[in-house]
C-alpha cells in the first residue's frame, strides 16, 4: 500500500500510451498493490474498454504457493491439489479450504472449518513474499513465472480458470467498484466470466473484510482519477 500513489502517477502515463497503440489487448496489471491498480488502470481507461479487458494477476501466485505446500504435506505432486486464494494479493487474502480438492476429494469434510494447521499454512503464503524480500530485497523469479503462465493463457487463449484482479461488483453483495481475486476464465481477450465461488460463511466474511481492506484505500483516490 505504501506505493499507492506513486503507481497511480505511473498507471496515468503508461496505460493511454498503451491504448493508444494496443488499443484491442488484453492488459495485465502486475504492480502492487495490484487490485487497486487494476482498478485505476481501468478506470483510467474508461467505459469504451470492456469489462474484463483490462485485470490483474491477483493471487495466482499465493494460491500456486498454498497448492504446493499442501502437496508437499500430503507428499504429493502439485498436479493432485486444486484450490483457491482469493480477495486482496496481500494480508487479507482468503484460502477457499471449503473448495480444496486432492485427487477430487475434498480436503474438508462437510461443514468443517479449518485447523490451526490449516491456517499456519496460509500464513505462511501470505509471509513468503515478505521472507523473499528480506533476504534479497525484491521478489522476481516466482512472481515472472507466474506472469508467464497468465500471458500463456491470453496468448493461446487456452481460457483456463484462474484467481486474478477483476471487478466483482455484484457478487456477494458487493457494490462498490472493487478490483479483486476471483477464478476467471481467462482467454484472448482477458477475463471472459468470473466464477463465483460457494463459500462458507466464515469465507464470505472474510472476504467481505479484504474487500472493505481495499476499498478504505482506494476510495480516497478514486474520485481523482
Amino acid at each position: 500500500m505504501n506505493l499507492l500513489e506513486r503507481n497511480v502517477g505511473i498507471m496515468k502515463n503508461i496505460i493511454p500510451k498503451v491504448l493508444t497503440f494496443s488499443p484491442h489487448a488484453a492488459v495485465c496489471i502486475v504492480a502492487n498493490p495490484v487490485d487497486i491498480m487494476t482498478a485505476v488502470a481501468a478506470k483510467i481507461a474508461g467505459p469504451s474498454i470492456p469489462p474484463g479487458r483490462i485485470f490483474g494477476s491477483g493471487t495466482c501466485l499465493d494460491s500456486s504457493r498454498l497448492r504446493s505446500l499442501l502437496s508437499k504435506k500430503l507428499d504429493l505432486d502439485a498436479s493432485a491439489v486444486s484450490g483457491f486464494v482469493i480477495g486482496e494479493h496481500g494480508d487479507s487474502s482468503v484460502p477457499v479450504w471449503s473448495s480444496v480438492r486432492v485427487g477430487g476429494v475434498p480436503l474438508l469434510q462437510n461443514g468443517q472449518e479449518p485447523t490451526p494447521v490449516h491456517d499456519s499454512m496460509h500464513k505462511e503464503v501470505v509471509d513468503s513474499a515478505y521472507d523473499v524480500i528480506q533476504k534479497k530485497g525484491y521478489t522476481n523469479w516466482a512472481v515472472g513465472l507466474t506472469g508467464s503462465y497468465i500471458a500463456r493463457a491470453v496468448v493461446d487463449d487456452t481460457r483456463q480458470i484462474m484467481p486474478v484482479s477483476t471487478c466483482i461488483r455484484g457478487l456477494y453483495g458487493i457494490e462498490e467498484d472493487i478490483f479483486t481475486s476471483m477464478p476467471c476464465v481467462v482467454g484472448s481477450t482477458g477475463v471472459r466470466r468470473a466464477v463465483e465461488l460457494p463459500l462458507t460463511e466464515t469465507e464470505e466474511t472474510k472476504l467481505r473484510n479484504s474487500t472493505t481492506t481495499l476499498w478504505n484505500m482506494q476510495k480516497d483516490i478514486w474520485d481523482k482519477i
